[in-house]
Formats: C-alpha cells, structure tokens, sequence
C-alpha cells in the first residue's frame, strides 16, 4: 500500500527552490510570485504555506518554464554507482526532500521500484504518490534524527533541497546513518551555497573520520537553460566499514 506519514511536528524547508525570478521573464506572474517566495523564506510556516499554495503547478513551473533537469541527472548518477542494473528494482532509495516526486518518476523510468519520499509538504507529498512511483512517504524534520532505522536504504538521492532558504549540511550525518555501508547518496548542492551550508567542510570531516568518502564532486547544471553551471553534483558513500 502507498502511504504517506509524519513523523514529528518539528519540520524544516525541504522542497526545491528556483532560480530568482527576475530573471525569467518568460514564466507568468503567479509564477514569478511563488519563485520569490521560495528566495524569501524565514520560518517553518513559510516554507509550508509556499509549498501548499505550489503544489499542483510546480511541475509546470520546473519543468516547462525553467528546464530543471537536475532530478534526471541525479536519477542518472545513482544508477552509473549502481552498476548491476538486475538489482535496481530490489534497491531501496530514499528520496531526501522529494517535492512533488520528480526525482522518484526519473528513478522509476530507471527501473527503480522502492523508493521511499522525505519532505515538508503534505500537499507536495500528495502530488508525488499519485505518480505510483513510491512506496511511501515521510514527513520529518531532516535536523532531527529521522524515525528511520540504522542502515535502512541501498541509496538515497536529494535535488533541489541544499539551496538558499533551505536545508544546511547539518543533515548529513543522518542521512549516511540510515544508509548501509557503502550505500551511494547522490546530490545537489546550489553553488552560491556550497561553503555557507556547511557541505565543502562536512564532506571534508566526513571523509577524514572515515564515515564516506566521495567518488566524484562536480559542477554542473541544475537548469538545462543555466548559462554557466550552478550546482555541485556529488556522489558521495557511506564507508563500507561504517
């Protein structure tokens, strides 16, 4: 059966955020409307009152006026660390901040077949089961210890997620502890946010403890349309003797 569950009151931003507005004159005002929003958030209500009033237009926002091609990409990396593609269907794939299940449908399109979504938003949740391409959903404070158990996942992927107004680096040791050891996690990481998040020095302290080490960090797209690259692509393990 698809669920979709919470897990504790307490919640942080944790959905995908988009470029700034004014520089897509091409979207609608709605749009433009919600965008600068997403750049204006302050506190837990904000975050979840945005989320609410996106939900079933994010999609044609994302997708249609902005080109976000990072859920594809990601979806992809995921896979190439994955290598026996046979096992795919069995792995189990938690989705950190899934939004509206973009991410979940590229990894369905895969092949993948138990994928678990984490988010602020029961209404952005609600638009991801319908796609059929989760198992569950959870909603939880990502800066909390997550009601998941130890080395529960095969992987995990985030995109949109790491980005201004959103989530910092601080999430990171919870997210490799449900993670079996030398399970895969590949992410995204807005470029503008990558040292004021805390993610430069946290991978950094993770791979000195031994806790992960990271098999490629890269700039690259977020937006199929974005000049120049504007995000860090990061495939990063749980070290097999976590």
């Amino acid at each position: 059966m698809f669920t979709c569950w919470k897990a504790d009151s307490k919640l942080l931003p944790m959905s995908h955020p988009a470029p700034d507005p004014h520089s897509h004159p091409e979207l609608d005002a709605d749009a433009r409307a919600l965008l600068a929003r997403a750049y204006g958030l302050q506190t837990q209500a904000d975050s979840q009152a945005l989320y609410r009033d996106w939900a079933t237009t994010y999609d044609q926002t994302m997708l249609d006026g902005l080109q976000y091609q990072s859920p594809t990409l990601v979806a992809q990396m995921l896979a190439q660390a994955l290598p026996h593609s046979a096992a795919w269907a069995q792995a189990a794939v938690l989705d950190v901040g899934c939004g509206t299940g973009l991410a979940g449908a590229a990894l369905a399109a895969l092949g993948f077949a138990v994928v678990d979504g984490l988010d602020i938003s029961p209404e952005m949740m609600a638009v991801a089961m319908a796609r059929g391409a989760y198992r569950q959903c959870l909603q939880a404070d990502l800066l909390a210890v997550l009601p998941l158990a130890d080395a529960a996942y095969d992987a995990a992927v985030c995109c949109g997620t790491f980005t201004t107004g959103h989530v910092d680096a601080g999430c990171l040791d919870e997210i490799f502890r449900v993670l079996r050891p030398g399970a895969p996690f590949a992410f995204t990481v807005k470029t503008s946010e990558w040292e004021r998040l805390g993610f430069q020095a946290a991978l950094e302290r993770l791979q000195t403890t031994g806790a992960a080490r990271a098999d490629s960090i890269s700039p690259g797209r977020l937006y199929a349309n974005s000049p120049e690259p504007d995000g860090m692509f990061c495939l990063v393990r749980r070290s097999a003797a976590a």
